[in-house]
């Protein structure tokens, strides 16, 4: 799961910290002019989409973004992973030829992002995957309701696909299609087999410390009980070093998009950063428990994208579910020198990949 990935052990002592005394981001050369320079770099032809608002969602106000060239195009609401690691203030980098094909809305779940600094970043006991997916559920209504849509796709990521293969099951009437990207399967599996994926990968490179630290966290995970956060955070940080989570490098930038992304303040920056530990902090032990070994019936077309190198939410794991699901349509996308991060990391093949094989699933969609 995303946010998982991206905190480090010494992450853990911010958790105890008051949340409005949360530090800003370290990268802060000229943000102000980055940012003025990315909006103008990014911005969408007159007669296009381009929303940044709050809506009525679950009962608070939670942001959204809508970004499209032609408001023909269909809607792909994509779901972040985390919890509570908000994919609109990355979404800058890779998103913008997405928005020729799509109009793409970028959503900040409750506790995450520009949602996170509305609630004036106070903890919200509401958050648990039932009342998320249903949030979830609110907002596809209201795209439909608001820009006239009968369906959408929907894309969901690392913990973004447990709630997107939630709805995909719930509420297929509301969607065109499902798209999973490092597609969460068994809370437990996944963690076993990425464990042991990235335990090789550091004999492999011969790094005995990495060696010594994740043999030090056997068994795992816990067979007994809940795995310890600080478990979960020494094995997620040698899989981002070992390039387990982005492919080929040994580090994760999204603290650097962040703080250039023309849709937050340095204020929703630093909430972001405080959302995601007190995401992974509430959530943590409903997403271990997480089991979608028997849901195989599906009736709406199912797509997966996984990373072959992804060792967070392992490609095998995901092909193997696949393998097993029935949907009106389907297909399983691996996408080579990729990792968990597969939107980011090969952007222009995953939207190949959508607008060939996805996007004509939308009836009468127009051609940008």
């Amino acid at each position: 799961m995303r946010s998982f990935a991206k905190l480090s052990v010494a992450s853990l002592f911010l958790i105890a910290m008051p949340v409005a005394a949360s530090a800003a981001p370290t990268a802060k050369a000229d943000v102000p002019s980055a940012r003025a320079a990315i909006a103008a770099a990014q911005a969408i032809p007159t007669g296009g989409i381009q929303e940044l608002k709050a809506i009525e969602i679950g009962g608070i106000k939670q942001w959204i973004s809508v970004r499209g060239r032609n408001p023909a195009n269909p809607i792909l609401l994509f779901i972040h992973g985390g919890p509570g690691s908000a994919m609109m203030p990355e979404s800058w980098a890779w998103q913008r030829p997405w928005e020729d094909y799509f109009t793409v809305v970028q959503w900040d779940q409750r506790g995450a992002g520009k949602t996170f600094s509305a609630a004036k970043r106070k903890p919200d006991p509401a958050m648990t995957i039932d009342r998320m997916q249903a949030d979830a559920e609110e907002v596809i209504a209201y795209l439909e309701r608001t820009y006239n849509r009968k369906k959408i796709f929907l894309m969901g990521h690392s913990w973004g696909s447990v709630l997107g293969l939630r709805v995909a099951a719930h509420r297929p009437d509301l969607l065109y299609a499902y798209i999973g990207v490092g597609q969460v399967v068994n809370g437990v599996r996944n963690e076993q087999v990425g464990y042991a994926q990235t335990l090789a990968q550091a004999e492999k490179l011969g790094n005995q410390q990495a060696v010594k630290e994740l043999k030090a966290l056997a068994p795992y995970p816990d067979t007994k009980g809940p795995t310890p956060l600080t478990k979960v955070m020494t094995e997620r940080k040698w899989d981002v070093a070992l390039g387990g989570m982005v492919y080929g490098k040994s580090h994760d930038d999204a603290d650097l998009l962040r703080a250039a992304s023309p849709d937050y303040t340095d204020y929703d920056v630093a909430s972001a950063q405080v959302g995601e530990l007190l995401s992974v902090q509430t959530l943590l032990p409903a997403v271990a428990a997480v089991n979608f070994d028997n849901v195989r019936q599906f009736q709406c077309p199912i797509f997966i994208f996984a990373g072959a190198d992804d060792r967070t939410t392992p490609e095998s794991v995901a092909k193997a579910y696949f393998d097993t699901i029935q949907a009106p349509q389907k297909k399983f996308f691996k996408i080579e020198r990729a990792a968990h991060y597969v939107v980011s990391e090969a952007p222009g093949e995953v939207l190949v990949d959508l607008v060939r094989d996805v996007r004509p699933l939308s009836q009468g969609a127009s051609a940008p």
